[in-house]
């Protein structure tokens, strides 16, 4: 069975983790950042201040590292979701957090306002979750 597009997605991502996490081979510094922001939610706890403020600023490193290595915006979510278990929020899919830090990330990774736009409709699923992704992108230009 030949895997999809988006699986061979998680299986590139997945092996850039492994090779990552053993110390060995040379990744590109997107690819250390997104690792980071999943296995380290400790480093943005130690540069905010509450643990809200580290999830928030762990779901932007991680969307801006995410967006810059050419992920698939369909996927980010699912990915999010991930940094989210570490952090122990569950219910992040309706956590402002989450959508201020996904919108900031677009930020950093350059991202313009047409492509904000576009990816609000695909990733917001209410008006409040796009408003979020707005202000967290327009507060980090």
């Amino acid at each position: 069975m030949i895997p999809s597009s988006a699986s061979r997605t998680s299986l590139i991502l997945s092996a850039a983790f492994v090779v990552l996490a053993s110390g060995c081979g040379s990744l590109s510094n997107s690819s250390k950042s997104i690792s980071k922001s999943i296995s380290s939610p400790s480093a943005s706890l130690s540069r905010s201040s509450s643990p809200g403020d580290a999830y928030e600023d762990d779901v932007r490193d991680f969307t801006s590292a995410y967006m810059k290595s050419g992920g698939d915006p369909s996927r980010l979510m699912t990915q999010v979701g991930t940094v989210a278990t570490k952090h122990g929020v569950s219910d992040w899919e309706s956590n402002e957090s989450t959508y201020v830090g996904i919108g900031a990330g677009m930020a950093d990774a350059k991202v313009t306002s047409a492509e904000l736009d576009g990816y609000k409709a695909t990733i917001a699923t209410n008006e409040e979750q796009a408003k979020w992704m707005q202000e967290g992108y327009d507060d980090a230009k």
